[in-house]
């Protein structure tokens, strides 16, 4: 039968505990990005409709868009500001074809109202922002009415907020638990080498000599743990963007790419320090403890 050599190492079972709990984290750290990143992608549509008043001249109207470009609350992307203008024969036209009924012949007038659309910027995703906002928009002249979902909005912000205190929860409870198995993997994994640290002591060999080789292959573990976990990770994800096409409309790489790189420092860190106080806690043993 064969035997276990002194100072072999479960190089394996260690390498396999660091993949798992690391594809653990990463896990539910993607669902939590997917998750903020959908919550983002519905704020981006939310639109606050500005109607004016009905007979003002056009260049009224244009003067009324330049004032709603400058404003603060008003969302611009690649130096454009996100402010739309539907006339109100465009709108007329548009619930024509939604309906299929030409209501403009069966009222004999057009009711419907030009309107500008603005996006806002996320700050001013707020109910005392947003009713401020309304308030100095329908007090500017040719302004008729504002109008935003409220409701929408608060349902977002409700959102975000159980969102936020859950992955806050959840990660300090997950970081607890991996902390501790990756700790406790490494630690047995250096058990079975605390009587080569004694022999490598006892023939002179300085403290720092002693630790770099497991410190070396504790960083190594980490980080080879830590790409094997990001590998699964983008392979599942791989998977749910063929099924789910829709999904791929609301990612980050950027943030997706930025959660894998934390992934593989996480695990290397963890190791690291693992290795390292379990290196120091067998130099500083004595020979009756090492037994």
């Amino acid at each position: 039968m064969k035997t276990k050599q002194l100072g072999s190492y479960p190089a394996t079972s260690v390498l396999i505990t660091v993949t798992t709990a690391l594809f653990m984290v990463g896990l539910f750290a993607l669902f939590a990005l997917h998750a903020q990143m959908l919550t983002n992608a519905l704020q981006e549509n939310i639109e606050i409709q500005v109607y004016l008043e009905k007979d003002l001249t056009e260049n009224t109207k244009n003067q009324l868009r330049q004032s709603l470009e400058k404003q603060e609350f008003t969302e611009v992307i690649a130096d454009k500001p996100r402010v739309k203008f539907q006339s109100r024969d465009d709108a007329a036209k548009q619930l024509m074809k939604d309906t299929g009924e030409d209501f403009v012949e069966s009222l004999g007038i057009n009711p419907l109202r030009d309107v500008f659309v603005i996006n806002i910027k996320r700050e001013f995703y707020v109910k005392e922002k947003l009713t401020q906002i309304r308030k100095t928009l329908e007090a500017t002249t040719g302004v008729y009415e504002v109008v935003y979902s409220e409701s929408m909005i608060e349902k977002i912000n409700q959102n975000l907020t159980m969102i936020g205190s859950f992955v806050a929860f959840f990660v300090f409870i997950l970081l607890i638990i991996i902390v501790v198995l990756l700790n406790s993997a490494i630690k047995l994994a250096l058990f079975s080498q605390r009587l080569l640290i004694r022999s490598m002591q006892l023939v002179g060999a300085t403290a720092f000599f002693i630790k770099k080789p497991f410190l070396w292959r504790a960083a190594w573990q980490g980080f080879l743990g830590g790409l094997l976990a990001c590998t699964l990770l983008g392979g599942l994800l791989f998977l749910l963007n063929m099924e789910i096409k829709e999904l791929q409309s609301i990612q980050s790489y950027w943030s997706i790419g930025l959660l894998f790189f934390g992934l593989i420092f996480l695990g290397v860190i963890i190791c690291l320090s693992s290795a390292y106080t379990a290196t120091n806690r067998y130099l500083d043993m004595t020979l009756d403890e090492l037994y």
